[in-house]
């Protein structure tokens, strides 16, 4: 079915299905008894539904003075505006009421629509997925996956980007001893060799084109691009990774045969460059809960430390779950295999973490991961008569703020904790990052 066919389709069932939704979850505010809801918001329903819409807009625009943060005028300014096919003043609407109300399920599907209508398939889907998680009918859930499968189908590009100031207090990643014990004797450590503190600016962006091939067959090409600059450019770090390969859609289930490529600068200095194949497996449970495995192995070559010459397989498992209308939580477990021509730098590392995601009031999200990893290392390091064991604990705490919105950028503050503790004392460090900046609004 061509895909404006399923736009005009989903628009023409939307108002019968969404009747069904029970009183509890049409409720705006999360405390009804705390807002009143005014006439004029009853009676430009009315004339919304009649068509009458220029009544509607003068009622309402009435009575805003007098009810300036009353959710149901809102609302119905919202609904208005979808009526008038101006989605982006109705996306400005349902948003100022979600900052104070995130559980309102009603206002979270009139946003997906308004997002879907308007293109913004990455959002539309954020917001159907959540309010899926809410007390719906049956036949409301159904509806809600049509919009789900229809974005789905016609989304062909993807693509994010995030910008940051991050004062660090250990850009190197460095110990705060001041000597090591090499052999048995005593060196102090150069000042280069110590931790050092700084500041950086960061920058993160992806992007992903998806054209079809078949019905169920498309075309996955991508990158990403990550980079960390400090003054001096010493510490400077670098790395893009591209992908190339089919991707196949059965049922529930997508998988996808990746050709892989990495190239890593570091210091503003090429330091290592990869290529591999990766294996991908996406199936959703439900609209609620996602599961994604990934297998990757990559033969990797250093542009000055040849010893390090080898290959890298990675696998990476990942639980989506969402919730509540306003939360969700994840969990990650994974392992690495880095094996190089020297057994003192082969190693394999074993990790996992969890996150938990809930949009507060005031417009204030949160999202909280912590994670450990375990590095276990393949022979003796004759300088320390030791195999090399390492313990990282690491977790990032994210503040964002969706009232603040320009541009569909929304405004972060993020605070990362990393504590290794080696059998090494040269390889055990604390670290304390801070992150201000702006990211893409989901």
């Amino acid at each position: 079915m061509p895909l404006h066919h399923v736009s005009l389709r989903l628009s023409s069932l939307h108002a019968l299905i969404w009747l069904l939704i029970p009183a509890s979850a049409l409720a705006l505010p999360d405390q009804p008894s705390r807002q009143i809801k005014p006439v004029a918001a009853v009676t430009a329903a009315q004339l919304v539904e009649e068509g009458e819409l220029d009544q509607a807009r003068s009622l309402l625009h009435e009575a805003l003075p007098h009810f300036p943060d009353n959710s149901y005028i809102l609302f119905q300014l919202g609904m208005l505006s979808v009526a008038e096919q101006d989605y982006p003043a109705a996306i400005q609407r349902f948003r100022t009421i979600l900052v104070n109300h995130p559980k309102a399920t009603r206002v979270r599907l009139e946003l997906g629509r308004a997002l879907f209508n308007n293109g913004d398939d990455d959002d539309a889907e954020r917001q159907f997925r959540f309010a899926r998680s809410g007390d719906l009918p049956a036949e409301v859930n159904t509806h809600i996956d049509r919009y789900l499968a229809a974005i789905h189908q016609r989304r062909t590009f993807r693509w994010d980007a995030s910008f940051a100031v991050a004062p660090d207090t250990n850009i190197n990643a460095a110990p705060s001893i001041e000597e090591i014990s090499i052999f048995g004797l005593p060196f102090r450590l150069s000042d280069d060799a110590k931790r050092q503190t700084g500041v950086g600016l960061t920058l993160n962006g992806s992007a992903e084109w998806t054209p079809h091939l078949t019905d169920t067959t498309r075309l996955r090409v991508g990158g990403t691009l990550s980079r960390t600059d400090y003054k001096g450019g010493e510490f400077d770090d670098t790395l893009a990774n591209v992908w190339l390969g089919p991707n196949y859609r059965v049922g529930n289930t997508e998988l996808s045969t990746l050709l892989t490529g990495t190239y890593r600068w570091y210091g503003n200095e090429p330091y290592n460059h990869a290529l591999g194949i990766r294996q991908e497996v996406d199936y959703d449970l439900s609209s609620r809960t996602r599961f994604s495995t990934a297998l990757e192995h990559q033969w990797v070559q250093h542009d000055s430390v040849t010893s390090l010459d080898g290959t890298r397989t990675d696998w990476t498992g990942q639980w989506q779950y969402t919730l509540t209308p306003s939360s969700g939580m994840m969990a990650l477990v994974g392992v690495s295999r880095e094996s190089t021509q020297l057994d003192i730098l082969s190693n394999t590392i074993y990790r996992g973490g969890v996150g938990y995601y809930q949009e507060l009031y005031r417009g204030i999200s949160v999202l909280l991961q912590p994670e450990y990893l375990e590095a276990h290392y393949d022979a003796e390091i004759p300088a320390f008569g030791v195999e090399r064991r390492d313990q990282l604990w690491r977790a990032r705490l994210t503040l964002s703020n969706r009232q603040w919105v320009y541009h569909g950028y929304s405004p972060t503050l993020s605070f990362i904790h990393s504590e290794r503790d080696s059998n090494i004392d040269l390889y055990s460090y604390d670290r304390n990052q801070f992150q201000l900046g702006v990211t893409r609004l989901y």
